[in-house]
């Protein structure tokens, strides 16, 4: 639940966000062993939704303009799950809907915001590419290749990162512009509400008290009880924009030699996407106001 008062700067929805993201298309017949972080394991219970199957998405994306920031983010979508409604409440509550089962972010203001605006449970991660956002007019790189990493670690420390592809975008075909409001695909999404952690409120009011500012980018872990904020009714939201340049891209899942437990704590390791994905360059995001409801 909110606190009544935080360091971190508070930017309720809507909001308007332009990016490169890349879809990692997934059909699922089962959700994978470790789909949600300990602290949301009370998402397993049907009677918060059970999974009805349909497309989902490992997608990337890196935000260039946000209303807290740039940042980059990875999030699984497994498919739809059916939506559990009051015997009174809004009238527009969808039957079934998409839902953000993990995600991670680069920086502390949009995890913040975003479990407050939307239930969305982000968590901090270190983000690395092997090439930059694609600037307009420019190609896109050959190849390229995203590792994510634990929050706490640091280039050259010989941590495994516990999600990481190789992505080659299709260059014989040129890209072509998309809205979104014509694709035949709802992206509604329908979030249970977010447990709040223990400790939570200590660290809040421990980071008020130090009153030294905090990097919003500096993702140790110790940095993320504090953002770790909670909430106690559901939501539903509509995400809709446009892309200038959409292509396809060849997707490889690179599978880490030292792969153990600590990588399948932060994400489900046996995950196949489709080896064709999408690349989708200089998007403009639309994320709506939430519907809110409590059973």
């Amino acid at each position: 639940m909110e606190t009544s008062c935080h360091h971190m700067q508070r930017m309720p929805a809507p909001w308007t966000l332009r990016a490169e993201s890349y879809l990692l298309f997934l059909k699922l017949s089962s959700l994978p062993e470790g789909l949600y972080d300990p602290l949301k394991s009370a998402w397993t219970d049907e009677s918060l939704g059970s999974f009805t199957g349909g497309l989902g998405a490992i997608m990337i994306v890196r935000y260039t303009s946000t209303p807290v920031g740039p940042y980059d983010e990875l999030m699984l979508i497994p498919g739809n799950f059916s939506v559990p409604r009051p015997s009174t409440g809004p009238p527009q509550i969808p039957k079934k809907a998409l839902r953000i089962a993990r995600i991670y972010v680069s920086q502390r203001a949009t995890m913040y915001n975003g479990r407050l605006n939307w239930n969305i449970p982000k968590h901090l991660a270190r983000f690395e590419f092997s090439a930059p956002v694609t600037g307009e007019g420019a190609s896109p790189p050959e190849k390229l290749t995203v590792k994510v990493f634990a929050p706490g670690t640091v280039e050259g420390d010989s941590t495994a990162p516990f999600f990481a592809c190789r992505l080659t975008p299709w260059r014989w075909v040129p890209p072509v512009p998309v809205n979104m409001k014509y694709v035949p695909l709802k992206m509604v999404h329908v979030q249970p509400p977010i447990p709040e952690p223990a400790g939570h409120r200590r660290a809040v009011q421990a980071e008020l008290d130090d009153g030294v500012e905090i990097d919003p980018y500096d993702v140790s872990a110790k940095n993320e009880v504090a953002v770790a904020a909670g909430t106690d009714r559901w939501c539903s939201f509509d995400i809709g924009g446009k892309v200038v340049r959409a292509r396809g891209c060849w997707v490889e899942m690179l599978r880490s030699e030292t792969r153990g437990e600590e990588e399948g704590m932060h994400f489900p390791q046996e995950l196949k996407p489709w080896s064709v994905g999408g690349w989708m360059e200089d998007a403009i995001l639309d994320i709506g106001k939430p519907l809110e409801w409590r059973l």
